[in-house]
C-alpha cells in the first residue's frame, strides 16, 4: 500500500477536482492556460495519444494477417530468424537451448544494449553444452524490426538513436507503447492464441535452423525481460507441443497475463525486485492472477508448486537500477546485473529433475522410512523371539517385493518372514506371489503420469514413481510399487495356496503362493497381551505377560522396548512412551505386536488397548432415539486425551429391550461391517490441515468379525480389517486392505497415538449375512458385505495409480467418504440388479425354500431404498454413481464447479463423519446394533498435542 500512496493520492485529487461543482469550468481554464504556455507540447501529446488508440486498434491485425497468409505462405516462415549467442561447434549435442526475448523496448532484431551486454555475460557463466538465441523481435510475428522493411522504418531508426544517445528522453516511450499494445494483444483471449502461436512457429524455426535436433526432447528454456515474460507464456504450450520437449520460462522482471497456460512449463521462475514498479502491474491489471481466483491458471501453478518467485533485493525494472543495471552495488557486493546472471545461470544449469529427484520429497514418508524399528530387515525380523510367551501370528507374512520391468509376469516378490504352523522351513525364502481373481482384469491398466500427479510429488506427496510408463499394472503391481522402496509389509489372507508349477511346493524348490483376495498391510510378526510395570534405562520397559491359565498378569517380567518414532514435517511424534504404566487402560492390558532386537529384547511395532479388541462394552443403550443421542453428542462430545470406551447401541423401538439379550446377541463367527473416522490433532502444535478451524477427518468402511482371542483366554473379541480408499498423500499411506496393526496402532505410521479415532462394528444379518440364490440344485452363495468387498477392492486398486494417471486427489466429487460410499451403493444395487432379474415364479419357489432369507432380503431391499434416497437425493447430480463409472486422476482445479456440483448431489457422503452418521442411521433405523470403539490419543500422554472432534452436519 505504502508503494502506491503518491498514485492513490493522485487518484483521490482528481476525483475531487471532478465531482466539486465548477470542476468543469476548471478544467476548461487549465487546458486553455496549458494550450496558450506549451501549446506544442499539449498538441504533441494529443496527437501521441490518438495514435496509440490507432496503434493499439490495428495490433490485431498483425496476427489475423499472419493467419490469413498475408505476408507470405505460412510454411515458408519468416524472412529472419534468431541467431546463437556464441556459436557452437558442428556436431555437438547441447543439454538445452534458451531463447532470449527482449522487453518491450526493443526495436530492432538486438536486445537493448544493457540486454545485449546480459547475453554476452550469460554465454560465458554457463556451460559450453547450453546454447543461446538470440535476434527475435518478440513484438513482431514476422520477426521484423520496427527500423526495417516498414513504412516508417526511418522514423523508427531517429526515435532508436535519440533512445539509445539520451535513455532518459521521453521520445524512447513511443517504442514501448507501440510494443506494449502487442503485449495486450498477446494477453487477449481473442487474439492472443493466433499471436502466440506464429511466434512459436517464429521460435521453432528459429531453433530448427540453428541446430536443434527434432524429436530429440532437448529441454528449451524461454527467457523473457519485461513484456517479454507474456510473450514468452503465451508461445510456451506451442513451442512444446512443436518440439515434444520440455520447456522452462525464465521472467525475468516479466508482466503477464494470468490466463497463460503456466501448467503446461515444466517451471515457472519470476525474478523481480523489490523496487520494481513495472512489474506488479502485471497482478493489478490482469484479473486472473488476482488471488480470488482460485482456479485460474497462473494460481493453480502457484498452489502446485510449478512458479518459484525470487526475490531479487533492492532492484528496479529497468535502467537506471534496473535487473541489469552495472553501475549500481547491491549489500553483497555484486551489481543487479552480477546478481541476474548469477541467478539466471545457476537456474539454467542445474539439471532436470527425474523420478530419482520426485522420490526424494517423500514428505512424511521420508522422514518415517528412516526409522529401522518400522520397517522389515530380515536379518532382524528371523532371529528367534527372546520369550516363549511372545506367540508368533499363524499367517502367511511377508515383504512385497516389486519385479523389474523386463521381468514381469504378474507375480510380485514376497519375502516370506512368518508362516503358519508346518510351513516354518519357508521363512527367508522369496516366493513368486499372484493373485488370482478375474474380476482384478477390469482395474488393471496402462500408468503414464500427468503433469498433476509429478507436481504432486514434488510437493512431497507420495505416488507410484516406479510405475509410471508401465503397461498393464495389476492391481498386486500397484501395491508393491506404491512406495519408492520394497518396504510394504503384508499378511496373506485365508485360502493361501502354496504352488510349485500346479504341484505342493517341497523344501528347496522354488516357492510360489496364490491367493484369492488381497494382501493385508500389517505390522509385526509375533504378539502379547501385557501390562507395562515401569520404564527401563533408554526406551526399555518392563512388562508382565497375561496368563490364560490364572486370568491374570503374572510371571517373570518381559523385557520390551519402545523406540521414539520420528516426528512427521510439523514436529508431532507419531506415539510416545510416557505415562504408559498409568490409567485404567494399562490395567485391561495391551495387546502389541512386533519383532526381536537381536539383542535379547522385543520391539514393539504395534499396540492396541485391550478395551478396544474385547466384546466387552462398558455401556448398553438400545433405545433408538437414547442410542441416536449419544452418537451425535456424546460419542465424540469426549475428548480427553488418552481416553478410549466401549459402547453397544441398537435401534430398537421398545423402551424396555434388555441390553444383556442385546449382548447376548452377538455370537462368536458373526460377520460386521465397520465405519471407521478420525478427527484431527490440536493443542500447542495444531496440525496445519486445522488453521483453518475446521476438521474434516477421515472416513473408511471395513470388515469385522466376532472371534475367540486365545492372548485372552479365548474371551470375545472382535477383528477389525479397514479398506482404506485413500487419495496419494506424503504419510505413506496405501490405499488397500490394512488391519488395525498396521492403519491404527502402528507407532510409526500408524493414527491411534496422535488423532481421535472411532470405529463403529455393525451387526446387520440381513446386510452381513448370505444368501443361496438361483435355482434349486444350482444355488451360489451371495453375501452384500463380500459384494462390497469387491467393488472397495476395485476402487482401492484404481485410487493406488490414479485410473492410470499416476495421481488420486481429493475433492468434493471424489474422496475418501464420497467414493467409499459410492462403493457401498453399487455393491447392494448390483444384488438388487441379479435378484430382480429373476423370473417371478423362479422367486417364489427361493422365498418357499428359504423363508427366514427371504425376510431378510426384504429388510436389504428396504435398507437400499432408504440408502438410495439418504447418500443420493439428486441424481441428477451424480450420473457416475447411477453408471458406477467416473474417472480418477484430476482434482478440483479442473473442473471446479462440475466436482462441486457432483459433490452436491451426494452431500450426505462430503463430509467424513455426516457420511458416517447418515449411514449408521438408516441401519439404526432398521434395527441394526453397533458397537461403538473411541479412543483419544492413546498410547502414551505428549501435553503438546490435543484431540480435536471431526466436524459434522445435521444429517
Amino acid at each position: 500500500m505504502r508503494r502506491h500512496r503518491r498514485w492513490l493520492l493522485g487518484g483521490l485529487l482528481l476525483a475531487l477536482a471532478v465531482l466539486l461543482p465548477g470542476a468543469g469550468l476548471l478544467l476548461a481554464l487549465a487546458r486553455h492556460t496549458l494550450v496558450r504556455s506549451f501549446g506544442v507540447v499539449v498538441d504533441l501529446v494529443g496527437i501521441g495519444l490518438v495514435l496509440f488508440l490507432v496503434a493499439a486498434l490495428l495490433a490485431p491485425l498483425q496476427a489475423l494477417g499472419w493467419w490469413a497468409g498475408w505476408f507470405g505462405d505460412a510454411e515458408e516462415g519468416p524472412s529472419s530468424l534468431g541467431q546463437l549467442a556464441v556459436p557452437v561447434a558442428e556436431g555437438r549435442s547441447m543439454r538445452r537451448w534458451v531463447v532470449y526475448l527482449d522487453g518491450i523496448g526493443q526495436a530492432s532484431q538486438q536486445a537493448l544494449p544493457e540486454g545485449e551486454d546480459f547475453l554476452r555475460r550469460l554465454a560465458a557463466a554457463l556451460p559450453g553444452d547450453i546454447a543461446i538465441l538470440r535476434g527475435i523481435m518478440p513484438y513482431s510475428i514476422t520477426n521484423q524490426p520496427l527500423t526495417e522493411g516498414r513504412w516508417l522504418a526511418r522514423f523508427w531508426r531517429w526515435v532508436d538513436a535519440w533512445r539509445v544517445r539520451r535513455p532518459l528522453a521521453w521520445l524512447g516511450l513511443l517504442v514501448n507503447l507501440r510494443n506494449l499494445t502487442v503485449v495486450a494483444v498477446s494477453a487477449d483471449g481473442r487474439y492472443g492464441p493466433l499471436y502466440n502461436a506464429g511466434m512459436a512457429e517464429l521460435i521453432v524455426g528459429s531453433l530448427l535452423v540453428n541446430g536443434y535436433a527434432p524429436g530429440s526432447g532437448t529441454p528449451v528454456t524461454l527467457l523473457g525481460f519485461s513484456g517479454g515474460g507474456q510473450i514468452s507464456l503465451g508461445a510456451l504450450p506451442h513451442v512444446r507441443q512443436r518440439l515434444a520437449a520440455p520447456v522452462q520460462v525464465i521472467s525475468l522482471a516479466g508482466v503477464f497475463a494470468g490466463n497463460n497456460r503456466v501448467l503446461q512449463a515444466e517451471h515457472l521462475f519470476h525474478l523481480v525486485g523489490a523496487r520494481d514498479r513495472v512489474a506488479p502491474l502485471g497482478s493489478i491489471l490482469f484479473p486472473r492472477r488476482w488471488p480470488i481466483y482460485l482456479f485460474s491458471p497462473w494460481n493453480r501453478a502457484l498452489q502446485r508448486g510449478r512458479v518459484s518467485l525470487v526475490p531479487l533485493g533492492p532492484v528496479g525494472h529497468e535502467l537506471p537500477g534496473g535487473v541489469m543495471e552495472t553501475r549500481l552495488t547491491l549489500p553483497d557486493g555484486r551489481t543487479p546485473m552480477q546478481q541476474t546472471v548469477d541467478l539466471v545461470s545457476a537456474i539454467l544449469a542445474t539439471p532436470d529433475g527425474g523420478p530419482s529427484a520426485l522420490a526424494a520429497a517423500g514428505g512424511n514418508y521420508s522422514r518415517f522410512i528412516t526409522n529401522p524399528w518400522h520397517r522389515p530387515d530380515a536379518r532382524r525380523d528371523l532371529a528367534p523371539l527372546p520369550d516363549p510367551r511372545l506367540q508368533r501370528r499363524p499367517h502367511w507374512i511377508g515383504r512385497l517385493i516389486l519385479p523389474e520391468a523386463a521381468r514381469r509376469d504378474g507375480s510380485v516378490g514376497f519375502e516370506v518372514l512368518q508362516t503358519p504352523p508346518g510351513w516354518g522351513h519357508c521363512r527367508g525364502r522369496i516366493a513368486a506371489l499372484r493373485w488370482r481373481d478375474p474380476a482384478m482384469a477390469q482395474v488393471t491398466m496402462d500408468v503414464c503420469f500427468s503433469d498433476e500427479a509429478r507436481d504432486s510429488a514434488r510437493s512431497g506427496n507420495l505416488h507410484p514413481l516406479r510405475l509410471d510408463g508401465w503397461a498393464q499394472v495389476t492391481p498386486l503391481e500397484s501395491l508393491a510399487g506404491a512406495h519408492p522402496h520394497d518396504d510394504i509389509l503384508v499378511r496373506l489372507p485365508e485360502p493361501v495356496a502354496v504352488l510349485h508349477d500346479r504341484t505342493p511346493a517341497a523344501e528347496g524348490e522354488p516357492l510360489q503362493l496364490e491367493v484369492s483376495a488381497e494382501p493385508l498391510q500389517t505390522a509385526g510378526l509375533a504378539r502379547a497381551l501385557v501390562r507395562f510395570v515401569r520404564p527401563l534405562e533408554g526406551d526399555a520397559w518392563e512388562a508382565l505377560v497375561f496368563d490364560p491359565a490364572c486370568a491374570a498378569f503374572t510371571g517373570p517380567p518381559l523385557r520390551l522396548r519402545l523406540p521414539q518414532p520420528v516426528a512427521n514435517a510439523e514436529g508431532i511424534l507419531p506415539a510416545c512412551a510416557t505415562g504408559l504404566a498409568e490409567g485404567e487402560l494399562n490395567q485391561e492390558g495391551w495387546e502389541v505386536s512386533g519383532v526381536p532386537d537381536g539383542s535379547g529384547a522385543f520391539v514393539v511395532q504395534a499396540l492396541l488397548p485391550r478395551r478396544l479388541r474385547r466384546l466387552a462394552p462398558e455401556r448398553l443403550i438400545p433405545q433408538r432415539r437414547a442410542a441416536w443421542r449419544y452418537l451425535r453428542h456424546q460419542a465424540w462430545g469426549d475428548t480427553t486425551a488418552g481416553a478410549a470406551s466401549s459402547v453397544l447401541i441398537a435401534g430398537r423401538r421398545g423402551e424396555t429391550t434388555d441390553g444383556q439379550a442385546l449382548l447376548a446377541e452377538w455370537q462368536e463367527g458373526d460377520r460386521l461391517l465397520v465405519l471407521h473416522v478420525f478427527g484431527g490433532i490440536g493443542g500447542e502444535q495444531r496440525e496445519q490441515a486445522l488453521r483453518g478451524g475446521l476438521c474434516t477427518g477421515h472416513f473408511a468402511y471395513g470388515f469385522g468379525r466376532v472371534l475367540r482371542n486365545p492372548l485372552a483366554g479365548g474371551e470375545l473379541s472382535v477383528a477389525v480389517d479397514y479398506r482404506q480408499v485413500y487419495a496419494h498423500n506424503p504419510d505413506g499411506v496405501v490405499a488397500g486392505a490394512q488391519d488395525r496393526w498396521r492403519y491404527l496402532g502402528e507407532r510409526q505410521w500408524g493414527w491411534l497415538g496422535y488423532r481421535p479415532v472411532a470405529d463403529i462394528l455393525v451387526r446387520f444379518p440381513p446386510f452381513t449375512g448370505s444368501y443361496s440364490l438361483g435355482p434349486a440344485g444350482a444355488e451360489r452363495q451371495r453375501s452384500p458385505l463380500e459384494a462390497f468387498g469387491r467393488q472397495l477392492t476395485a476402487m482401492m486398486a484404481r485410487y493406488r495409480i490414479g485410473d492410470g494417471s499416476g495421481g488420486s486427489f481429493v475433492g468434493p466429487a471424489h474422496n475418501c467418504a464420497q467414493d467409499s460410499n459410492l462403493a457401498l451403493f453399487a455393491a447392494i444395487r448390483d444384488l438388487d440388479r441379479d435378484i430382480r432379474g429373476a423370473e417371478s415364479q423362479r422367486l417364489q419357489d427361493w422365498e418357499q425354500r428359504h423363508p427366514e432369507q427371504a425376510a431378510r432380503l426384504d429388510a436389504l431391499l428396504k435398507l437400499e431404498r432408504i440408502l438410495r434416497g439418504r447418500l443420493l437425493p439428486v441424481p441428477p447430480m451424480r450420473g457416475d454413481w447411477q453408471r458406477g463409472s467416473f474417472q480418477l486422476g484430476s482434482s478440483l482445479d479442473d473442473q471446479p464447479l462440475h466436482d462441486l456440483l457432483q459433490g452436491l448431489g451426494s452431500w450426505r457422503s462430503l463430509l467424513p463423519r455426516l457420511a458416517c452418521e447418515s449411514v449408521l442411521k438408516v441401519f439404526l433405523d432398521q434395527g441394526a446394533t453397533a458397537l461403538v470403539l473411541r479412543a483419544n490419543q492413546v498410547g502414551g500422554h505428549n501435553p503438546r498435542i490435543a484431540p480435536v472432534a471431526p466436524f459434522t452436519l445435521g444429517c
